[in-house]
């Protein structure tokens, strides 16, 4: 049973910006500008730890037709990053936010086992992902263990679904062999002249080994509209997850599997931005919108003084 490997993620302390370990930079920033995700894991059918993910509707603005997970912005200044994910989640994929509810209706309850350093999104989001953990009581058998009400909101979620959190970990060992995943990639790439992760993984869309209950959701996706070059050269349909729910994602299971220490997410590059006149009201500046839409020639030393760009260079190469 791979959840013997959550003790590395409990064991875990994350480091938040300026490199300690009591806030995270998502409680500085402007509650417009805070959103949360869910890190939802389970056992799947042979004792793998999987994690829930959804595609986002081709309704949205933002983002549409993209893999991710469960998610979205902050409601007010008093809810806590948890809170935000669970209720985002509840409203996504009907998941109740409340842990009686689950508990009477399903016998689990979530347990909230870390909150993970916050990342920046490419809208200038300070996303704070919630690693959680669908606990069963010990008093419902295995055969019984099913979440049976998911229904999906059509203008924010087309489908659920599930996938091992091990086929994530990248680079891979010799030894290490991957359960699901059909084709993954890792480029070293930059933005706005720092370092970055541009990471991919393909997974098939129709899997023998999903769970029962998440087989029996409505996909309400369309084939014709996703199909990607993936899936001609694999001959079957795919989903691509790639961005940064495949780097949060990546991140979390180098935690839990290698009980890795190494930096996540972007918490310094987010408090340098807040400090240097961005990331302060909901509407975006002008240098956000140049970076958000990838215009030529757009760096982050143009607002962060070069000494602070060049420690921000150290810490994320």
């Amino acid at each position: 049973m791979e959840s013997k490997y959550l003790t590395n993620l409990i064991n875990y302390k994350p480091r938040f910006f300026q490199d300690q370990t009591k806030f995270s930079v998502w409680h500085k920033v402007p509650v417009t500008r805070r959103s949360a995700v869910m890190v939802l894991l389970f056992l799947g059918k042979e004792g793998e730890l999987r994690v829930i993910l959804t595609k986002r509707s081709r309704k949205l603005k933002s983002f549409s037709g993209h893999v991710s997970l469960p998610g979205g912005k902050a409601e007010n200044g008093l809810e806590s990053e948890f809170q935000c994910a669970r209720r985002e989640m509840d409203e996504e994929i009907g998941l109740s936010r409340h842990n009686n509810i689950l508990k009477r209706e399903f016998g689990f309850v979530l347990d909230e086992l870390k909150t993970m350093p916050a990342y920046l999104a490419r809208t200038f989001l300070a996303v704070a992902p919630c690693v959680g953990y669908i606990n069963w009581c010990e008093d419902v058998q295995q055969t019984e263990r099913r979440i049976s009400n998911l229904v999906l909101n059509p203008g924010e979620s087309a489908s659920v679904f599930s996938v091992p959190l091990r086929d994530f970990l990248q680079p891979r060992t010799e030894d290490v062999q991957l359960r699901e995943c059909l084709k993954q990639s890792h480029i070293r790439t930059k933005w706005a002249g720092l370092p970055w992760n541009l990471r991919s993984f393909i997974f098939p869309v129709f899997n023998e080994k999903e769970t029962d209950w998440l087989q029996e959701v409505e996909d309400l996706s369309s084939a014709s509209e996703d199909e990607t070059h993936e899936d001609q050269e694999l001959d079957l349909r795919t989903r691509n997850c790639w961005g940064l729910t495949a780097n949060i994602l990546h991140d979390v299971a180098e935690v839990i599997y290698h009980g890795k220490e190494s930096v996540a997410g972007e918490e310094d590059l987010i408090w340098s931005l807040r400090n240097h006149g961005q990331i302060h009201t909901k509407e975006r500046t002008e240098f956000e919108k140049r970076l958000i839409n990838n215009t030529k020639g757009s760096m982050f030393s143009e607002v962060i003084p070069q000494e602070e760009f060049a420690h921000l260079k150290q810490i994320y190469k």
